[in-house]
C-alpha cells in the first residue's frame, strides 16, 4: 500500500493521468482488501474520472472493476453486475484477455451474491437463476485462464465453481471441480494449498462425507504455522467443527469453533491495527502535502480542483456514506438528508427500529454472531424497502428509515419488513438463534422538523417494546 500511494504521487507530479489512474484503482483495491471500502471507493471514483478524462479504456476497465467489486463488498450485488459488466465489455474492446477473464471471474461472484441473497430471502427461482448465471460467466472466465495460461486465475475459478454448486446442493459436480482443480497446482504455493484443502473439505461437509472433510481440514490447519491469513485460519476452523459434528465428535467441534472464534478476534484486532497505520500514512501525505503546497503557492488552485472534482462525483461516490458491517447509509449520511427533508414538499416519514434482545445475541451466541445478525438486516432492508424510501444504521442495533408517503402507507411498509426479519432463516446463522425487530413510525405532520419527527418515532418504538416487542407503532 506505501509503493502504490508512492505511485499515485509520482504520476501525479509528472502530471500522467493515464497511470496515475491505474495506481489510484489499485490503491482502491488493496483498501479494499484491508476492509476499508470507504476509503477505497474514494480512490476507485478518483481514478475513474481520470480514466474518464483521458479515454483510455484499459484504465476504464480496472476502475471501473474496482468499483464492481466494492458494490459487491458491501452486498449490493445490482450494482456490482452493472460497474462488472461494463468492465468485461472494455476489456474485450482492447482484446485484453487476462483482464476479461479476471473481471468475468468478479462478474460470476456478483450474480452469485444476488443468488445467495435471494436464497436467504426464501426466493428458490431467482436463487437458481443467479447462481446458474454465475457458474456460465466463471465458466468463460475458466476457457480463457486456461487459454492465456492463468493457473492462478483456473484455480479461483473452479473453487467458485464449487461453491455455487454445493449452494445449488449439486454436491457430485461440486466435487468434480476441486478434482479438476488439482490439475493447476504445479505453481501453487501455502495459502493456495490451504484454500484448496479447506474449501474441498466444505464441499465434503455438504455432501455429509464428514470423515474425509475432517482429514482435508486438518491437513489445513498443519499448513498454517508456514504462512497464509486469518482469513483462512478462520475458514478452516469454521469447517473443521463442522466436521467433527457432523462425525459426532461434539468435543472437538467446540475445541475448533473456540480456534475459529480465536482467528474471527484476532484478524478484528489485525483490522483496527491495519486503520491505525492507515491512518499514519494518511497523515503523513497531507503533510507533505502541505508542505508541498506552501512552498509552490498552488493550494487555492489544488483545493478548487479537489472541490470540483467532488463536485462531479456521482451516485458512485454516495458510498463514502455507507456502513461497512450493514452496506446500509450511515449516521454522516443521515444528517445530510435531514437537511434536504427540510425543504421538500412531498410527504414522508420516519422509522425508527431497533433489534429485539440484542445484547442477549451477543451474550450468548458471541459478537461475531451479533455482526453477522446486523448484516442480515441490512440485507432484509435493502431487499424490502421501496426504491424511495432510505435505510440507515443509526448506531448499534438501531436502525432509521426515511419513507415517502403516509404514516399508514410507512406503517405498511415497516409491517412487510417486521415480518420478514422474523421470516428469516436464522439457523443459517447459528442454530437456535431467532431475531425479532420492534418499529416506531411518524409522520410529516406530527412534528415541524425531521429531527423532531425522529424523536417522536423514538416515542413510538420505546411504546412498541413497552407492549412486548415484534411490533409496529405509528
Amino acid at each position: 500500500m506505501t509503493h502504490v500511494r508512492r505511485a499515485v504521487d509520482f504520476w501525479k507530479s509528472k502530471r500522467e493521468p493515464i497511470q496515475e489512474a491505474y495506481a489510484r484503482a489499485y490503491f482502491g483495491w488493496l483498501l479494499l482488501e484491508l476492509g476499508l471500502p470507504e476509503e477505497a471507493i474514494e480512490e476507485a471514483t478518483r481514478a475513474l474520472d481520470l480514466a474518464d478524462k483521458t479515454a483510455d479504456p484499459k484504465a476504464q476497465s480496472l476502475a471501473t472493476n474496482v468499483i464492481g467489486i466494492i458494490f459487491w463488498y458491501n452486498k449490493q450485488p445490482d450494482r456490482a453486475i452493472l460497474m462488472s459488466e461494463r468492465s468485461v465489455e472494455l476489456a474485450r474492446s482492447i482484446g485484453n484477455k487476462t483482464y476479461e477473464c479476471w473481471w468475468l471471474v468478479n462478474l460470476g461472484g456478483a450474480h452469485s451474491e444476488g443468488g445467495y441473497i435471494a436464497q436467504a430471502l426464501g426466493q428458490p427461482e431467482e436463487a437458481h437463476r443467479m447462481l446458474t448465471r454465475a457458474l456460465d460467466l466463471t465458466e468463460q472466465a475458466l476457457d480463457l485462464a486456461i487459454e492465456t495460461g492463468d493457473s492462478w486465475a483456473a484455480r479461483i475459478c473452479l473453487g467458485n465453481q464449487a461453491d455455487y454448486y454445493g449452494h445449488l446442493g449439486e454436491h457430485e459436480k461440486a466435487l468434480q471441480c476441486m478434482l479438476r482443480y488439482q490439475q493447476f497446482q504445479k505453481n501453487s504455493y501455502v495459502r493456495d494449498r490451504q484454500q484448496y484443502l479447506y474449501t474441498l473439505g466444505q464441499v465434503y461437509n455438504n455432501y455429509g462425507k464428514f470423515e474425509e472433510a475432517r482429514s482435508l481440514l486438518l491437513e489445513a490447519v498443519e499448513l498454517i504455522a508456514e504462512g497464509g491469513s486469518f482469513d483462512s485460519y478462520i475458514q478452516i476452523y469454521l469447517y473443521l467443527s463442522r466436521a467433527h459434528e457432523g462425525l459426532g465428535q461434539f468435543d472437538l467441534a467446540l475445541e475448533a469453533h473456540k480456534k475459529y472464534h480465536q482467528f474471527y478476534l484476532q484478524n478484528s484486532a489485525e483490522r483496527t491495527q491495519q486503520r491505525a497505520r492507515l491512518a499514519e500514512i494518511y497523515y503523513e501525505t497531507r503533510r507533505l502535502k502541505e508542505v508541498a503546497e506552501t512552498e509552490s503557492k498552488r493550494a487555492d488552485t489544488l483545493e478548487a480542483s479537489y472541490q470540483k472534482l467532488q463536485e462531479q462525483t456521482d451516485i458512485l461516490a454516495s458510498a463514502v456514506y455507507l456502513d461497512a458491517l450493514t452496506g446500509l447509509y450511515n449516521r454522516k449520511y443521515l444528517d445530510s438528508r435531514f437537511k434536504e427533508l427540510t425543504s421538500e414538499k412531498r410527504p414522508y416519514s420516519i422509522a425508527m427500529l431497533d433489534v429485539d434482545h440484542f445484547k442477549s445475541v451477543n451474550d450468548n451466541f458471541s459478537h461475531m454472531i451479533g455482526d453477522q445478525v446486523l448484516g442480515a438486516i441490512g440485507t432484509i432492508l435493502r431487499n424490502q424497502l421501496r426504491a424511495t424510501d432510505q435505510a440507515i444504521r443509526f448506531g448499534g442495533e438501531e436502525f432509521v428509515v426515511v419513507l415517502t408517503g403516509t404514516p399508514k402507507a410507512a406503517a405498511d411498509v415497516c409491517e412487510r419488513l417486521r415480518l420478514a426479519v422474523e421470516r428469516w432463516d436464522w439457523s443459517a446463522i447459528c442454530n437456535g438463534l431467532r431475531i425479532t425487530i420492534s418499529i416506531g413510525v411518524a409522520g410529516g405532520l406530527s412534528a415541524a422538523s425531521p429531527k423532531e419527527i425522529l424523536e417522536v418515532a423514538d416515542q413510538n418504538l420505546y411504546t412498541a417494546k413497552k407492549a412486548g416487542r415484534n411490533r409496529v407503532v405509528s
